[in-house]
């Protein structure tokens, strides 16, 4: 499924559902930035990426989470990072918001509509363009 289908399918089922918002995870490495395998960390946006995750970052109907296997010391350090740059998180790897129904438990497995994430098969150089698009019509 393309990030655009992905994207029109949440906004769909959110309406269809009545629901308030839907759930975004967004990986860092080969996402939002290209990755730094080095011991100091660099921050290359890829192109819109910073954009787009500042809209969606003041959007009512989008929770914005995180999603990284970082240490909890970088973690902190992306944040702040984020935040200066006017892109914030409502949560990280986690989504307390959702809990377990009578048909899904999320103890071990966190909720979410939406997957950005390169083992997803987003492709920052291009995808982030597309992100900006489908959510500008919703």
């Amino acid at each position: 499924m393309s990030i655009t289908r992905a994207f029109e399918a949440a906004f769909h089922r959110k309406q269809e559902k009545e629901w308030e918002k839907i759930y975004v995870i967004v990986d860092i490495h080969d996402t939002i930035i290209t990755a730094c395998y080095d011991a100091e960390e660099t921050y290359h946006y890829f192109p819109l990426a910073k954009e787009v995750l500042q809209v969606l970052s003041v959007r009512q109907d989008i929770c914005l989470i995180l999603w990284t296997g970082c240490y909890p010391d970088a973690l902190q350090r992306y944040l702040d990072h984020f935040a200066a740059d006017g892109i914030h998180f409502d949560y990280a790897n986690e989504n307390p918001e959702v809990g377990n129904t009578r048909i899904s438990c999320f103890d071990q497995k966190l909720y979410f509509n939406v997957g950005i994430d390169d083992k997803f098969g987003f492709e920052p150089e291009t995808d982030w363009q597309e992100v900006a698009e489908v959510v500008s019509r919703f």
